[in-house]
């Protein structure tokens, strides 16, 4: 290596209560270890106020009932608050004090059309970009057709980072890179192979966490603000939802001659370096509270399992963790409480046995799901369920199946998102195909206060007052429901009932209600 490469990270995320994402740490790691340079350039405390603004996650969420008041001291003390600064002014700026060779943007279909806007609007620095993550992953030819875009990856990123940044070093051409597409001069991109998986458990031990700052290193979780930092687990999900992109990655990689099998993808990493990273973040970030990172967190044999419980009884921080519902059992609940766990999230989606059977490709009856969730209460073991409405060809009755379902559960905290067909997954081309969206709609964040389909049957404003009201119809007596269902529309009544709620399920026995500032937030945006 002749001179080391200086590669920035773009992270265009707007989500103020999103996990540190895994991905850069390990990115930026492999790049440091091979002795280069990388910086960061994080938009998640920037206030943003233009056509591409989410509509203010948090205090939709709010209004939903999903989630505890964020109040002001929480800003002021835990610095949550966002800056109204210019992102690209300060963008920017980090170029010309950094000055990369490289920006690489980790994005979703979500925080994509951000990530451009930065990228496109510091266009006259002259530095290359590469695009990274599930949405080009996804929709490579839609990202290209951006024409500030000027590469991107395909898959994984560990072999395709590293490769480039050594070529920039010594002087060498990186548009032959494995995984990546990448424009030409013409206009025109090239394709490249698509490289095996990586084997995770040859990855570094310790990632480069710290390149977000400690600040970032603070989130809700039950009840309390924590120092917690994410662990991955899996990589992948052996499952087949078809809200999900998961499959499709099982499906990209085992397309590939490098392989015999078609979850290739889906791996599991060694539980020695699991606890090797674990240690790492409590002995260098202090961290007291640990995310575990994985689609499907009990998706171990039972060997496994047994190993984890094992390893981690010797650490014995509270954790999260998501899992399937069908995955539980009375013996894994017990020693997972017995070690740790503090909360769970399942992700249940639908009520309807048929509907999520045939449509989003969950097998498992309502029956199996109430024995299975009445563990957690046995066991005292708080939990959220998160739900979905607004699927393609759904009802409002159908959606109700969900709230009875959910009435049954008796979940500490509820989450009810509407339905987005993100590229990649097997709704999205159903979606399509059925005309209830454009092919080359983004799924982008100013989409996020209600739903992008157009659907005969079931009126988009309509979705999203169900949705605002889902909480409620699950919590309140159904004698109260004509009451709700007035609320819908009318914004004092639903303010009133709002508040009703917090103080009935919210409040402790001094009337004050605990803050539980963003629940069960799904990491796979």
């Amino acid at each position: 290596m002749q001179t080391p490469t200086r590669i920035l990270f773009l992270y265009p995320n707007e989500r103020g209560m999103s996990t540190v994402p895994p991905a850069i740490a390990l990115l930026s790691q492999i790049l440091k270890d091979a002795g280069h340079s990388t910086d960061l350039f994080d938009t998640t405390f920037y206030l943003f106020d233009d056509e591409l603004t989410i509509s203010n996650v948090e205090e939709a969420r709010e209004k939903g009932l999903n989630v505890r008041p964020i109040l002001d001291e929480d800003d002021e003390t835990l610095h949550f608050k966002k800056t109204t600064r210019s992102a690209l002014n300060d963008f920017e700026a980090k170029l010309r004090d950094y000055k990369p060779d490289l920006i690489a943007v980790s994005c979703t279909e979500t925080t994509f059309e951000r990530g451009y806007q930065l990228v496109s609007g510091s266009r006259s620095y002259g530095i290359p970009n590469l695009f990274g993550g599930v949405f080009p992953t996804f929709a490579p030819d839609l990202v290209m057709s951006f024409p500030d875009v000027d590469s991107l990856c395909v898959g994984e990123g560990e072999q395709a980072i590293l490769q480039i940044a050594n070529s920039i070093s010594d002087g060498e051409n990186w548009s032959s890179t494995t995984n990546v597409w990448f424009r030409r001069e013409n206009g025109k991109f090239k394709k490249n192979s698509l490289a095996a998986p990586v084997d995770i458990n040859q990855l570094p031990l310790v990632t480069d966490i710290g390149i977000f700052g400690e600040k970032r290193f603070y989130r809700p979780m039950g009840g309390k603000v924590r120092r917690l930092l994410p662990v991955e687990t899996h990589r992948g999900c052996p499952y087949r939802c078809s809200f999900c992109n998961s499959p499709a990655q099982n499906r990209l990689y085992g397309s590939g001659d490098f392989t015999a099998g078609s979850s290739l993808f889906f791996r599991k990493k060694s539980l020695d370096l699991v606890k090797q990273e674990i240690l790492n973040h409590i002995e260098q970030w202090k961290v007291e509270y640990i995310y575990f990172w994985a689609d499907t967190f009990l998706a171990w044999s039972s060997k496994e399992f047994n190993e984890f419980c094992e390893m981690y009884s010797e650490i014995r921080l509270p954790f999260w963790c998501q899992t399937r519902i069908e995955t539980v059992t009375a013996e894994k609940i017990k020693k997972l409480r017995d070690v740790g766990l503090n909360r769970i999230t399942f992700g249940l989606e639908h009520g309807n046995e048929i509907f999520r059977k045939e449509v989003i490709k969950r097998e498992y009856s309502n029956e199996q799901a109430i024995k299975k969730i009445q563990l957690l209460h046995d066991f005292d073991i708080p939990f959220s369920v998160n739900n979905i409405i607004g699927f393609p060809d759904e009802t409002r009755e159908l959606a109700f199946n969900t709230i009875e379902l959910n009435r049954k559960l008796k979940s500490d905290s509820i989450s009810c998102s509407i339905f987005v067909p993100f590229h990649g997954t097997e709704l999205r081309k159903y979606s399509e195909k059925r005309g209830y969206i454009e092919k080359d709609r983004l799924c982008t964040v100013s989409n996020s206060d209600g739903t992008v389909l157009t659907m005969p049957q079931w009126d988009g404003a309509d979705i999203n007052r169900l949705r605002k009201c889902f909480s409620m119809y699950v919590k309140f007596p159904k004698n109260r429901w004509a009451e709700i269902r007035r609320s819908e529309k009318d914004v004092d009544l639903h303010d009133q009932l709002s508040e009703e709620y917090r103080q009935q399920f919210w409040a402790n026995s001094d009337g004050k209600i605990e803050r539980d500032l963003a629940e069960a937030a799904k990491g796979i945006f």
